[in-house]
């Protein structure tokens, strides 16, 4: 978390365009003294309802005829998928929409009378994903030169699949691909992730990564230098940040603590643990 910097932090629904328009005009604010949104753009990167709603605002900005009232400053923002919502999310659907496998195989390692919850917590399933994905490795070549590349077995093709595809693009797609700066490899895998997405009508995730993918595709196709900033700082566009500071704060509040008692602690851990101030972020309840 060094170089980060809370910056500010709201109550706020975030349900609706007003609402983003609202939580961004805490940066336009600071903007009016400072200026460094005039010929400097900010990248946003958020989970679904952000992108959503900011590209809302910044459409609804160029129409003729909006009935919104949108600040000028809106257009600086650009909306950037959020790498860690997408492993985090994937990773959970993934064992949701397996859950049967997977129950199998924690009963195997864990024994029958342990319960596995329909929704486990995050490590849990990073643990069930891993186990799964290391035995794999260990018998693959022994499996795929059995039963060869043509047995059309539909459980076992399914297997195959889970085992071979989605487990490890999943498990990469962040910690690995994003972190290590691997764009081309991580774009892959975004895509990959989108047709997991979509064949399991995902709500929100079978839409976010092909607005994510088209954004990087039509930089790519016009020259845009955007895409050459992002293809070289891939590590920087990141919600770690916001996702960790929610926790921090989460984990130091009292579950009785009011809104401006969380907030005045908010900013206390923001001082405690931003030294280097060179990222900042504004956090939403």
């Amino acid at each position: 978390m060094k170089g980060v910097r809370l910056i500010g932090f709201q109550e706020k629904n975030l349900h609706s365009l007003n609402d983003y328009i609202t939580a961004l005009q805490m940066i336009l604010d600071i903007d009016k003294d400072t200026g460094y949104l005039q010929n400097h753009i900010a990248p946003l990167v958020a989970d679904w309802p952000g992108q959503l709603f900011v590209r809302k605002a910044i459409t609804n900005l160029h129409k003729v005829d909006s009935q919104y009232s949108i600040p000028a400053g809106i257009n600086s923002f650009i909306p950037i998928l959020g790498p860690l919502h997408v492993s985090l999310n994937s990773r959970e659907h993934v064992l949701i929409v397996y859950y049967t496998f997977f129950q199998k195989l924690f009963h195997f390692v864990f024994g029958k009378r342990k319960v596995l919850a329909k929704k486990p917590k995050p490590w849990r399933i990073n643990l069930l994903l891993d186990l799964a994905y290391n035995g794999w490795c260990k018998i693959r070549d022994t499996i795929l030169t059995k039963f060869g590349s043509t047995c059309k077995d539909i459980e076992y093709r399914m297997v195959i699949d889970l085992l071979d595809n989605i487990i490890p693009a999943t498990l990469d797609v962040y910690s690995i691909l994003f972190r290590s700066g691997s764009f081309n490899e991580y774009i892959e895998t975004i895509f990959r992730i989108w047709t997991f997405a979509l064949r399991w009508k995902r709500h929100n995730y079978n839409k976010a990564p092909l607005a994510f993918l088209s954004d990087i595709f039509y930089w790519q196709d016009t020259n845009h230098p955007f895409a050459e900033a992002v293809k070289l700082f891939l590590v920087n566009f990141n919600d770690y940040y916001v996702e960790n500071m929610h926790s921090k704060i989460r984990s130091q509040t009292p579950v009785n603590s009011n809104v401006d008692n969380i907030i005045k602690q908010a900013y206390v851990i923001g001082i405690l643990f931003c030294q280097l101030f060179s990222i900042s972020i504004c956090c939403f309840m």
